[in-house]
């Protein structure tokens, strides 16, 4: 399990980095936009998850 600040950290880079290819080949809908969308929505479900067990405990 990667570390929460660590998580976050990767998040925001990925966001980032989602925003930039999307500026840069003008559309959401190009096929790596998808895959950093992706893989962003992976770990947001994974923080979401981590969070959910905390609230649990």
């Amino acid at each position: 399990m990667i570390e929460n600040a660590q998580l976050h950290q990767q998040i925001e880079r990925l966001r980032g980095q989602m925003v930039e290819t999307a500026s840069l080949q003008n559309t959401l809908l190009h096929g790596e936009v998808l895959q950093i969308s992706q893989s962003l929505d992976l770990l947001i479900v994974q923080v979401q998850e981590e969070r959910l067990t905390r609230l649990r405990k």
